[in-house]
């Protein structure tokens, strides 16, 4: 059929567009990480599709073998705590997004796809089915309500909760290309697994990290600490304390800003408090003084090597050998740069005085040059 052979080479572009709207309609899909959604549903989804192109062009239905991964997957949604009217709507909205591309036979190819609707919805509602009854699924999905309505303010009456959180966010580590395209669905996976057994700790995930609940009792760096051995690496994260459930949104909305901050500026992972980035999250603030400190290093502009050996001097803490070291250039190479950087802004990075001003002026600049 022309409608297929025009369809099979835009599978990849069509199955980005399918999540996209799903993403858009059905919310219990947000609440995954942006590495699941856009990574791992997007291949699904294009297997899928292309699965159903090729019985249309071979005009027959799919065979059982064909039909186990799709089968397999909708059993994945139950372990990453979807309800299943979300794992179900998601077909024939796809299905919509597909049919607004058909160009050409969309009567017969219309009548294919429904077949194909019928043949693998009942299969994967079965297969979610049975493994729900192997997990605390509705453990997992009422907590996961229970978070939601803490973080947007909406009253709770729970003997259970704690009278005050931590509200910690975090990122998942990025991994390396060659880790595979599954890899980020089970690092999440693993580390929502590793926190549900935590007492009191309540979590969900948005975007591509997550957000946890943490009683005073459970301490939130501990918590942390556990992300970071499932993850094998050290995750970035904030933390903010609200004492009360009232006061979660707003602690909420401060981690956030401390989160972006750190990785904005390029500190190393870690677990950030406001007592950690004090001076910097001032001076995020618009202001003259942010903006007097940005022009120090204005000068610098054209030289970015010299920046760069800034950077790597006071994120050293003014160690010239470990700042060299992360430069990959000799010792000396840096202190002639220090002094360039002196003569530029009159400024010594090797005086105490004006080391503590080169510093506000480096993180008044790299805000700024962020947020503009």
């Amino acid at each position: 059929m022309d409608a297929v052979d025009a369809l099979f080479p835009r599978s990849g572009e069509i199955a980005a567009a399918m999540m996209s709207r799903c993403a858009a309609e059905i919310p219990a899909y947000r609440l995954l990480p942006a590495t699941v959604l856009e990574g791992d549903l997007v291949a699904n989804a294009r297997a899928v599709f292309e699965l159903f192109l090729t019985t249309v062009a071979e005009g027959r239905r799919p065979t059982a073998d064909e039909l186990a991964l799709p089968i397999a997957w909708g059993a994945e949604r139950a372990r990453d705590g979807l309800p299943l009217e979300a794992v179900l709507k998601i077909y024939p909205l796809a299905a919509a997004v597909a049919w607004e591309r058909v160009e050409g036979d969309r009567a017969l190819l219309g009548a294919r796809m429904l077949d194909f609707l019928g043949e693998v919805m009942p299969r994967v509602a079965e297969a979610y089915l049975r493994e729900r009854d192997d997990l605390d699924w509705e453990r997992r999905e009422d907590r996961q309500h229970l978070v939601a309505n803490l973080l947007a303010g909406r009253p709770v009456r729970r003997r259970e909760l704690a009278e005050s959180y931590d509200v910690v966010v975090f990122h998942l580590p990025t991994l390396p290309a060659s880790s595979g395209a599954r890899a980020a669905t089970d690092l999440f996976r693993a580390v929502r697994s590793d926190l549900d057994g935590q007492p009191g700790v309540l979590v969900t995930f948005k975007g591509d990290g997550g957000v946890l609940l943490v009683p005073p009792e459970s301490e939130a760096d501990a918590v942390a600490a556990r992300v970071d051995r499932v993850c094998g690496r050290p995750c970035t994260a904030a933390a903010v304390r609200a004492a009360s459930h009232a006061d979660i949104p707003a602690a909420h909305a401060q981690a956030v800003e401390i989160l972006a901050l750190a990785e904005n500026l390029r500190r190393p992972p870690r677990l950030y408090r406001l007592a950690d980035l004090a001076i910097e999250y001032q001076l995020a603030r618009p202001g003259p003084a942010r903006e007097a400190l940005a022009a120090v290093l204005e000068p610098l502009e054209e030289h970015p090597h010299l920046i760069d050996a800034l950077r790597a001097f006071v994120t050293s803490g003014y160690n010239r050998g470990e700042a060299a070291t992360a430069l990959n250039i000799h010792r000396n190479t840096l202190t002639y740069r220090l002094g360039r950087i002196q003569l530029i802004t009159g400024y010594d990075a090797t005086r105490p005085s004006d080391a503590r001003h080169l510093a506000a002026a480096m993180t008044a600049y790299d805000i700024t040059r962020q947020h503009g």
